[in-house]
């Protein structure tokens, strides 16, 4: 043994020093030096005394007691077991526990309890210390509180996991859009066809209507989750969003409590993603009822605001804001935490409960918007979240229910590319009942063929997604260059980021769509100032 070493003797002459009854033996500078540094370590340590009943410690360094809370005269005499609480891993106990049975080294992570009551996650290393004779004398635990590498961990393998969420997400709601486009297609031409007198088959058409416009927004959410689709903003008033969206909130919050709303009957417009507004709507109506425990009242409201006449709100430039407040009856927010609470992976949840990232989400989309979120706790009890939005100009559209109207397309010539079969099939219908000229092909390569067969066509109406090497946004890149008379549609249920990138300068409609929206976009195109003809 070195000069620097400390023999297993001597481990007891320095607890005799400290009061702690054993064997003696006699120490030498070496352990003085050594049990300085044990002591001093930021390092917890502690030694066990395996001869003993239940091998209590009878050594621990001034670290652990820091890192456990617990003074010496609580930390000497007893097993460590005592750091143990409900929710420490039984599988890892065991491990730890077999390894001592053993004499054999051991190393493990575990949840430890620190006196007051908190949780830390523990890298122990315990290792038999033996006596020149071979003899067990002791056991020596180091340990180390790892409690921000396991959040770390955690929150990465959350990403991933969402992550992938998203991957598949995206994947099947680009399928469900196929499918939902042929619905809602199918359901528009009956629609267009059926007598008006024929009440019981209006109101089937209407019933299947109403489910896939239900289906094609979920569809659009699972697309924003997954962030496979680009979102764009519209002129909107937040009373009618909240209105369309008030069914799905009703079922969010529960039987036991109550949801009322306070809406300004003069409220401006302003521009805004509905879906991401939706979902940030969802996420704090998430967190009210959370906070009331199954029991109380969320109250909606709406307002006009004009800062800072209205009293400004920091971070925001004076000006005209529309403000959607949530606010509940529950106990409020911590006040230590109610500056963090829109902090990416800040939650006051239990562990497994909340990623935290709604509110950070939140956040983020209210600022992207040119608006800002804040959260104050009530003086009346419960906390109130407040979306404020500058105020926009213009008219909202409102779309009313009726028949589908009649045919007000035209008679130009379309090259339709969509490789789902039932999809296309479903398309030239439309547009031939619209009274174009339809020729369908079911890849970017047969459109360059049919192209160069003959060019003379007014639109190229394309799907993005196609397979074969080349998508919708390179064929039309190829057309707008060798065939600049030809005008482009793009449509897509599912994109990606670089496609989005490169469909910007193209027309977009949005699977599923329907059949009077397709031909007002399609008018739009080819009837635009500076159309080519």
């Amino acid at each position: 043994m070195s000069d620097h070493s400390v023999s297993a003797p001597e481990i007891p002459a320095r607890l005799a020093a400290q009061g702690v009854r054993g064997d003696i033996a006699p120490a030498d500078a070496s352990s003085d030096i050594f049990f300085a540094a044990v002591r001093t370590t930021r390092m917890p340590m502690v030694v066990t005394d395996p001869h003993r009943p239940d091998n209590p410690i009878i050594f621990c360094n001034d670290a652990f007691s820091f890192m456990t809370g617990y003074s010496q005269d609580e930390i000497l005499g007893y097993n460590c077991r005592f750091l143990q609480g409900p929710e420490t891993d039984r599988t890892v106990v065991g491990e730890l526990r077999a390894a001592i049975a053993k004499r054999e080294e051991v190393s493990v992570e575990m949840l430890n309890y620190r006196k007051n009551g908190s949780t830390f996650w523990n890298a122990l290393y315990v290792s038999p210390v033996f006596g020149d004779d071979g003899e067990l004398r002791y056991f020596f635990a180091s340990q180390l509180d790892i409690s921000r590498r396991r959040e770390a961990e955690e929150a990465l393998h959350e990403a991933q996991r969402m992550e992938a969420v998203g991957k598949l997400t995206g994947g099947i709601a680009h399928d469900f859009n196929n499918l939902l486009q042929v619905i809602q297609g199918y359901a528009d031409i009956l629609d267009a066809r059926i007598d008006a007198s024929d009440r019981s088959a209006r109101r089937a058409v209407d019933a299947i209507s109403t489910s896939a416009s239900r289906a094609a927004t979920l569809t659009q959410q699972l697309l924003a989750f997954a962030r496979k689709q680009e979102l764009r903003d519209r002129l909107m008033n937040l009373n009618q969003l909240l209105g369309d969206f008030r069914p799905i909130l009703d079922r969010s919050i529960g039987s036991g409590i109550t949801l009322k709303r306070d809406l300004a009957t003069d409220l401006w417009n302003c521009r805004v993603d509905p879906v991401q507004a939706e979902m940030a709507l969802l996420n704090i109506i998430a967190n009210a009822r959370d906070a009331l425990d199954g029991t109380g009242e969320i109250t909606i409201t709406t307002r006009n605001a004009v800062l800072p006449e209205d009293g400004g709100v920091a971070r925001l430039e004076p000006g005209e804001y529309v403000v959607l407040s949530i606010r509940d009856n529950g106990p409020g927010i911590d006040p230590g935490t109610v500056d963090k609470i829109f902090e990416p992976f800040f939650t006051t949840k239990e562990m497994g409960k909340g990623a935290g990232l709604g509110l950070a989400m939140v956040y983020g989309f209210v600022r992207q918007s040119g608006g800002l979120a804040t959260v104050r706790n009530l003086s009346g009890g419960g906390a109130e979240f407040s979306l404020y939005f500058p105020r926009a100009s213009g008219a909202v559209e409102r779309k009313t229910a009726g028949p589908i109207a009649p045919h007000t397309g035209g008679a130009e010539r379309v090259l339709m590319v969509e490789d789902q079969r039932e999809v296309g099939e479903l398309g030239r219908t439309i547009l031939e009942d619209l009274g174009y000229d339809v020729v369908l092909v079911n890849s970017a390569r047969a459109a360059l063929d049919t192209l160069r067969q003959d060019s003379e066509f007014r639109l190229l109406f394309t799907d993005i997604l196609m397979p074969g090497g080349m998508n919708g946004v390179t064929l039309a890149q190829s057309v707008r260059r060798d065939y600049p008379h030809t005008a482009v549609l793009l449509t897509t249920g599912f994109a990606d980021e670089a496609i989005d990138e490169g469909s910007r300068s193209f027309e977009l409609i949005r699977k599923p769509y329907r059949r009077n929206e397709l031909n007002d976009r399609i008018r739009a195109v080819l009837d635009k100032p500076g159309a080519r003809t």
